[in-house]
Parts: C-alpha cells; sequence; structure tokens
C-alpha cells in the first residue's frame, strides 16, 4: 500500500483510538458521545475569509454537492448563488439543524441527504465540496475518488494546516496525561493527493485566531463534552486547573495559548474526466 495513504490510515486510526480511551471513561460516568454543530451564522455574512474563498472557485449558479455539510455553515451561503446545494452528512443532528434554517431562511434550492458519502448514491453535480470533513476519514483515498467521480467540472476541499483538535490537545495532556494523536491536516492531504496522481491547485486563506469562545463557562463546558469529563469530578478539578494555566483572551475572545494561528487552504482540481488535466483553474 502507498505509504502516504497507509500514514494517512494510522494517523487517523491513532486519534480514534485515543478519543475511544476518554469515551469509555466518560460512558462510566454517564456521558453520551457529543455532537457538534457549528452555531447559526449568516447565510448572508461577508467577513468570512473561507466563505470568500469557496466563492472565487465555486461559481453561481452551479449544482453543489456539499460532502459532510452538517448544518449548512457553507452550504446555505452558497445557496444564494447556486442552482442548488445538496448535504450529504451521517449525522441526522446536524441535518435537523441544516432543515430548521433552510425553513427559517425560506431556501429552496437546499436538500439534506442522511446518509455516509461512501454508501449513497446521486447524481453527479457541478462541483464536490469537502469542508473541514476529511480529516476523519479513515479510508480517504476512496472517498476522494467518489468526489472525483461524481464532480462533472470541480472537486474543493477545505482543509486546516492543524485541524481543530489541536487546540484542545494542551487540555487532555493535562487531563487524562497522555499526549493526543493530531488529525490529519493539509500537509498530509497533500501527500495523500500526490500519491493518487492528484496535482491540486492550493489557496491559502488568511490566518485567524484560533478563538474557543468569548464566554469562560461556555468554554469549560464545552471542553467537558470534548473530553468527557463530569462536572465536579477529579477530572474536572485537573480541567479548571488546566483552563487558568491555558486561557487567555484575546481582542476576539478565549484562545489557548501556544496554539498556532488557524491556518486553512482551499484545495481544488479538476477531475480527467471533466476533460482537462489535474490542477486548479485553466
Amino acid at each position: 500500500m502507498n505509504s502516504a495513504i497507509e500514514a494517512w490510515r494510522e494517523q487517523v486510526l491513532a486519534f480514534d483510538r485515543d478519543m475511544a480511551d476518554i469515551r469509555r471513561e466518560g460512558q462510566e460516568h454517564g456521558h453520551s458521545r457529543p455532537v457538534f454543530a457549528a452555531g447559526p451564522l449568516d447565510p448572508y455574512r461577508t467577513d468570512d475569509p473561507a466563505l470568500n474563498g469557496l466563492y472565487k472557485v465555486v461559481g453561481e449558479g452551479a449544482e453543489i454537492l456539499d460532502v459532510g455539510g452538517g448544518a449548512g455553515r457553507f452550504a446555505l451561503p452558497l445557496a444564494t448563488r447556486a442552482k442548488r446545494v445538496t448535504v450529504i452528512d451521517p449525522s441526522a443532528e446536524s441535518l435537523d439543524l441544516l432543515r430548521t434554517r433552510v425553513a427559517e431562511f425560506g431556501f429552496t434550492n437546499v436538500t439534506a441527504i442522511h446518509e455516509r458519502w461512501e454508501e449513497v448514491e446521486v447524481p453527479s453535480a457541478d462541483v464536490t465540496l469537502c469542508s473541514w470533513a476529511l480529516h476523519h476519514v479513515l479510508e480517504a483515498a476512496p472517498f476522494v475518488r467518489k468526489l472525483e467521480e461524481r464532480a462533472r467540472d470541480r472537486v474543493v476541499i477545505l482543509e486546516m494546516i492543524e485541524t481543530p483538535s489541536a487546540q484542545y490537545a494542551p487540555f487532555y495532556e493535562r487531563v487524562h496525561g497522555k499526549t493526543l494523536t493530531p488529525l490529519p491536516g493539509v500537509p498530509a492531504l497533500l501527500n495523500l493527493l500526490w500519491a493518487m496522481d492528484i496535482f491540486p491547485d492550493v489557496t491559502m486563506i488568511s490566518p485567524e485566531v484560533p478563538v474557543l469562545n468569548t464566554d469562560r463557562s461556555a468554554t469549560l463546558e464545552d471542553l467537558r463534552r470534548r473530553l468527557f469529563v463530569e462536572e465536579g469530578s477529579d477530572a474536572d478539578e485537573r480541567l479548571r486547573a488546566a483552563a487558568d494555566e491555558l486561557l487567555e483572551e484575546s481582542g476576539e475572545g478565549l484562545t489557548v495559548k501556544g496554539v498556532n494561528m488557524r491556518r486553512q487552504a482551499i484545495i481544488t482540481w479538476r477531475p480527467v474526466q471533466s476533460g482537462s488535466s489535474n490542477g486548479g483553474p485553466h
């Protein structure tokens, strides 16, 4: 097996093992698996660097398959310009939020499909989009190939240099006493694509301060859910001590001391069957 593909797989497996360990501990204390869906955002916002970058590569009037699109962080803004956006996601909770927002804003060109990308049967679209989801996929190579197969014009992947788990790793170490394996980000993704003979264009997005929250109590609650910590437990004492040490105020909200700026990239290429060679806009 290609070393880059195997390295990706091993990194995701290691992260999943780390999280399974703390999940078992949490379930022993009555915790269930947490659900993380992006909070409501204005579909007509103009101050989102990642979204503005997507607008530049996804043309108006396009049909879009948003794979792992969840509650519509990008699907709804794209729907203001697209012919149709179909969101495919395995999380029923996230899609329920998506449907609520679709109804709230009156969108008529957004469809939600509750299935895994690997198993769903859907027609091709102009663009297949995958934002902040691929780093959780164990078998990434066939996942990407299907993105290619279903794209008439372009594959677009939005990914981070360091995935969101990097922000929580210092707390994981202090609460659970071991190092959290990072999920694969842009460097690993590029190695994976090159191993698949895909040579994409890469556009870096302006770096952002990685804010956890603006409120300390909400930040602690989020950390408890992510780390399966029961309030009032010994682990919670360690978490609170870690928060005192690591959380610091910035102009945008609470950040984690020593964590790098959030850097994202838009990775895009035209599939071979579209009639042009791998690579970005021509």
